[in-house]
């Protein structure tokens, strides 16, 4: 079907050596829900600022040549001219962060969230502990992950959760999210039950900001649309040209040719190989160590929650159990308009966090759509979202008990962990890599229906131990003590 915004191409008339420059900002209220979809006029794809720059609720912002609002006031939509001028970036500076042409203080810089986690750390030792998982490509920023638990000082042998925001830099809701929920947990210890009761159980990891580098480059103002990280692709030694960059949620190891886009020029360049990106490495490297329950990754917009997957029409081998999980967050996160709530999609396996997570270390990763129309939204709206995606925490984090595995693998002869292959063949196909047991506590959590399951356990120079039946209570972890011997 022809889009209805070809109208607006063609109304420059003719074969024209230069399209007309969009100087103008507009703002059309009350645009009818047909014109917000793919086929409409008023259609927000979030990867392309060209035209629709904001479709929020009903109403639209978007860049205009004058005869393209001249096409759009003969057609009768109520507009406003928010700003007319010749300087791109001003107008772009306009229509994301509005009448101030700088963010707004309800988000926060990268230096204001370390400063408060700082503080919260000197008022609370005992419940987070900061640590660094890497730096960044271009200016060698440390990334920090902070580590809150009721004994934060040191790695319990618990089940682990992670949240991160901020892969793609101007998706800034997922860093609001993580830092409002960094407070709450320790703030709320001992006050609040719910709170206290993860606090004691688990181990909640928080990565307020992966992309740091891109982060900075939209929340100081130089560029609102920024996507990717810093690195200078053509190697002119000059960074901050827009596109420049790696699209570092299409940078993962898992199928990363099929993913993303080989164009340096384009929104989602891949990288010129898997975890090109030194803020890929890091969380990369920082999931392997700990090898998450579950684990959620903060994008912007949609209001949709995308789950491991579909791959040629296949379903992830763990599909009811993720989908039951995915489905129970969504169900408790309502939409900005109040019209319902979020909705969950197996997203493609191919080089996102999602992918790669579940895929190489059977970590369950959850890319959630936060909000919907913007990547940077109103002041207003970012109190709401963040309130309502705190409610799918709750949801995901009432998953961490169970039901499934508690596996412990041990040296028969020493105690000392192993780190060893925990396979459910009857589960598990060729599509993912084998589960392994952590090195520190020869440990995994592993999320199972309840009844009996076929489990094999084995590690190079031990007898492999094969359970036809181990059996899995209706709730809780079922502990799984394996201890073995030399062969």
């Amino acid at each position: 079907m022809r889009r209805v915004t070809a109208l607006v191409l063609a109304l420059g008339g003719g074969a024209a050596a230069e399209p007309p420059a969009r100087t103008l900002l507009l703002e059309i209220p009350n645009v009818p829900a047909a014109e917000q979809t793919s086929t409409g006029r008023f259609y927000y794809d979030g990867y392309s600022f060209e035209r629709v720059i904001r479709m929020l609720r009903d109403t639209a912002v978007i860049r205009a040549t004058p005869a393209e609002m001249a096409e759009l006031k003969q057609a009768g939509y109520p507009l406003r001219v928010v700003l007319e001028t010749t300087d791109e970036m001003r107008l772009y500076r306009r229509a994301i962060y509005g009448p101030a042409l700088q963010l707004s203080p309800v988000y926060h810089r990268y230096d204001q969230i370390t400063a408060l986690a700082a503080a919260l750390a000197v008022a609370h030792p005992q419940l987070i502990s900061r640590l660094q998982i890497g730096e960044t490509q271009h200016h060698r920023r440390p990334i920090y992950a902070y580590r809150v638990s009721n004994r934060a000082a040191v790695r319990q042998d618990r089940p682990r959760v992670m949240f991160n925001g901020a892969h793609h830099s101007d998706e800034l809701l997922g860093t609001e999210i993580v830092v409002a929920l960094m407070g709450k947990l320790v703030n709320g210890y001992g006050r609040d039950a719910e709170v206290t009761r993860w606090l004691d159980t688990l181990e909640i990891y928080l990565v307020p900001v992966v992309n740091v580098d891109g982060h900075d480059m939209v929340t100081s103002g130089r560029d609102p649309r920024w996507r990717k990280n810093l690195r200078d692709v053509n190697g002119d030694g000059v960074v901050g040209q827009f596109h420049e960059g790696v699209n570092l949620n299409r940078n993962y190891d898992f199928n990363w040719i099929m993913g993303g886009s080989p164009d340096p020029a384009k929104i989602g360049y891949r990288g010129s190989y898997p975890f090109s990106e030194s803020e890929n490495r890091a969380m990369r490297d920082f999931a392997a160590d700990n090898l998450f329950v579950l684990s959620v990754s903060y994008h912007s917009s949609g209001e949709v929650i995308f789950y491991p997957w579909s791959w040629g029409g296949m379903a992830a081998p763990d599909d009811a159990i993720i989908k039951r999980i995915a489905g129970e967050i969504a169900a408790s996160i309502p939409r900005t308009d109040g019209t319902g709530r979020y909705d969950i999609a197996p997203g493609g396996a191919s080089s996102q966090s999602y992918a790669w997570l579940y895929g190489h270390l059977g970590i369950i990763d959850l890319i959630i759509e936060t909000g919907k129309g913007a990547h940077v939204f109103p002041p207003e709206e970012v109190p709401g979202i963040v309130a309502a995606n705190l409610q799918g925490v709750s949801a995901l984090l009432g998953h961490t008990n169970g039901p499934g595995l508690a596996v412990k693998v041990t040296d028969a002869a020493t105690g000392a962990p192993l780190v060893a292959q925990v396979w459910l063949p009857q589960i598990e196909n060729e599509t993912v890599d084998r589960r392994t047991t952590d090195a520190e506590f020869g440990r995994r959590w592993r999320l199972l229906e309840p009844g009996s399951h076929y489990v094999i356990i084995s590690c190079p120079g031990y007898r492999t131990v094969v359970l036809p039946k181990a059996e899995v209570g209706p709730a809780g972890w079922t502990p799984l003590e394996i201890r073995l011997e030399r062969e």
